[in-house]
């Protein structure tokens, strides 16, 4: 094959892939507004009138809820930047519309698949695979925090209050949970060594690839561990205050060491983003049910749900059209 013809065979594909993109973002744009349209309009009519009221008598409150829940959106933008660094030079404005976008199709695909879906329609100009090496250790960053941080708390409330047991029903539960921390550690561990040994059995293309990884050092990953701890520290507030704010006031601040038990809890039933709601109301009811009731409990979670899910997928999802238009 001639130098003339592997031109046009290149400048076909560019062509097939041109075409077939924006029909993509497109179904993916209105699968996604669909499904956040059909999960917005299935809202208890009670249910928001209650969180209204509450909202409507506590404004300050709200908004400091919310200012915490743009600086969760945000300390992820700043992880994507970081491992993005070494191929694409990304303003925060951008960085914080992807990680968005990557939310409109994550929130309703098991264990988050869809983010690596959103993240690369929107990044079209980086390999795929490197949006995935980047996500990846982006979201096991924040799993080290959720799983060290909740394995703590409970070892601290069974040691020191003695109770602790009586939250995972099953001992395969928390020898799971244990058992996918510590691969996670020795994953982080030895990721890299493993990654630039497999490079040697696979295809050239995809060892090129493959080989963005040794841009990641030690520096760079306390960086990205840094924004993760920022993201789980200012999501932990983020529920305590609606916990808070739902119970009149009245909730004890020492319940504030039974968040990062409840995030661990909730990681143990492996459901869509989106669908996790009737999972963190039955954890947080285990957890909190002796300090608040139900509704208040329901309501606080509601709010959570909506401020960290269906509002920035909306949000995310008119980005993936608006990218569309864009030149």
């Amino acid at each position: 094959m001639n130098h003339n013809q592997t031109n046009e065979k290149l400048d076909s594909k560019k062509k097939g892939y041109k075409r077939f993109y924006p029909i993509l973002k497109w179904l993916i744009s209105l699968v996604s507004l669909g499904f956040f349209a059909y999960q917005i309009a299935h809202i208890d009519g009670n249910l928001v009138a209650d969180i209204k009221k509450v909202v409507v008598g506590n404004v300050w409150w709200f908004t400091l809820v919310f200012a915490l829940a743009l600086l969760n959106w945000n300390a992820e933008a700043l992880k994507l930047r970081v491992l993005l660094a070494a191929e694409i030079a990304l303003s925060h404005v951008r960085a914080f519309f992807v990680v968005l976008g990557g939310m409109a199709i994550s929130n309703f695909t098991p264990a988050r698949t869809g983010e690596y879906v959103g993240r690369g329609l929107l990044l079209k100009k980086v390999h795929p695979i490197k949006v995935v090496i980047a996500t990846i250790t982006g979201n096991l960053a924040q799993v080290v925090f959720t799983y060290s941080i909740g394995f703590l708390a409970i070892l601290y409330f069974i040691v020191f209050t003695g109770k602790g047991n009586e939250w995972i029903d099953n001992n395969a539960k928390l020898y799971s949970a244990i058992a996918a921390f510590m691969g996670v550690v020795l994953f982080l561990a030895f990721a890299k060594s493993i990654v630039l040994w497999l490079i040697k059995f696979v295809p050239k293309k995809i060892a090129k690839t493959l080989k963005f990884i040794r841009k990641y050092n030690g520096p760079l990953f306390a960086k990205v561990l840094a924004y993760a701890g920022t993201r789980y520290l200012a999501f932990s507030l983020q529920f305590f205050l609606l916990l808070y704010i739902f119970s009149d006031f009245s909730l004890p601040i020492s319940t504030l060491a039974l968040i990062p038990v409840a995030y661990l809890l909730q990681t143990l039933v492996p459901v869509p983003a989106i669908s996790d709601i009737g999972v963190r109301v039955a954890v947080s009811q285990l957890l909190f049910g002796e300090f608040l009731g139900s509704d208040a409990i329901l309501q606080a979670v509601s709010c959570l749900w909506f401020m960290n899910l269906i509002l920035p997928g909306l949000v995310g999802t008119f980005y993936l059209l608006y990218s569309l238009f864009r030149k």
